[in-house]
């Protein structure tokens, strides 16, 4: 008997360990696809160059997986917080978002927009105010496993662009469009890398944008776009974009500083 407990006890031994050694490598795993330190962003009007405001995200690493953070802060003292649950990928290494929230608030602090997605149970909110009235929009989507919403979908671009793919996979994203919607998305990347002239140096832009098939060619003028550049001579860190802020908003662009020293704390109405 003190034999087949010594068996047992070994066994179960071995089983914690690979457990243990199964749980680091897919750690590391997640470390490797989610290279994206504390990056302080400057918000430019991309019209004019004038620059509005600050950003800064980043992502920490969580139990099973990693939380993204983005804070915006608008000289005009309008902010918006973004928070994104990633979980332990599998097969091709790649995290999974698990749940979005983004909350847009006007100078006074009162929610100006809101968009909230569980992508575990579907349930999704959209929320609007519009003269001092507030309204929800919700539904229960049946989320494909490649979603992204907001700025996790820099985690599959860079996931891509790393693996020298030519040609990146169609997607689907999250958004409020006004209400509740996932997009499939189409990517493409610039010929070449080249000069971008906000960040004065080499990078390689991507422009991604929602895919309707053969009706790209009738609406294609009408549908909204997202550029986000990458710098291929820094590993592929994401070093900005251009879009609207949130649906029918205003167009603003992120732009990351070359070589950056760590930027004063950012203020928020939060």
């Amino acid at each position: 008997m003190p034999e087949l407990r010594n068996r047992v006890s070994l066994k179960r031994i071995l089983a914690a360990l690979v457990i243990l050694l199964m749980a680091s490598g897919a750690r590391r795993a997640l470390a490797g696809s989610l290279s994206f330190p504390a990056t302080n962003f400057a918000i430019m009007n991309p019209d004019t160059g004038a620059i509005i405001g600050q950003s800064r995200y980043s992502v920490e690493s969580a139990a099973d997986g990693a939380i993204l953070h983005g804070v915006s802060s608008f000289y005009d003292g309008q902010s918006d917080v973004e928070t994104g649950t990633l979980q332990l990928g599998v097969g091709d290494g790649l995290p999974k978002l698990v749940e979005f929230d983004h909350t847009f608030y006007n100078s006074d602090g009162s929610i100006r927009e809101r968009s909230h997605a569980d992508l575990r149970s579907g349930a999704s909110t959209c929320t609007h105010t519009t003269g001092g009235s507030s309204s929800d929009s919700s539904a229960l989507l049946q989320f494909p496993e490649d979603t992204w919403a907001g700025a996790s979908v820099v985690i599959p671009i860079q996931h891509f662009l790393r693996a020298s793919d030519k040609v990146l996979p169609s997607l689907h994203v999250f958004n409020c469009a006004p209400d509740p919607k996932i997009f499939a998305i189409s990517m493409q990347t610039d010929p070449d890398a080249a000069v971008w002239a906000p960040y004065g140096g080499s990078a390689l832009g991507v422009e991604v944008r929602p895919d309707f098939g053969w009706l790209n060619v009738i609406i294609a003028a009408f549908v909204p776009k997202l550029h986000a550049w990458f710098d291929p001579g820094n590993g592929w860190a994401f070093i900005g974009d251009e879009a609207a802020r949130y649906y029918q908003g205003t167009k603003i662009m992120l732009v990351k500083s070359r070589g950056e020293a760590s930027a004063p704390q950012l203020r928020t109405n939060r």
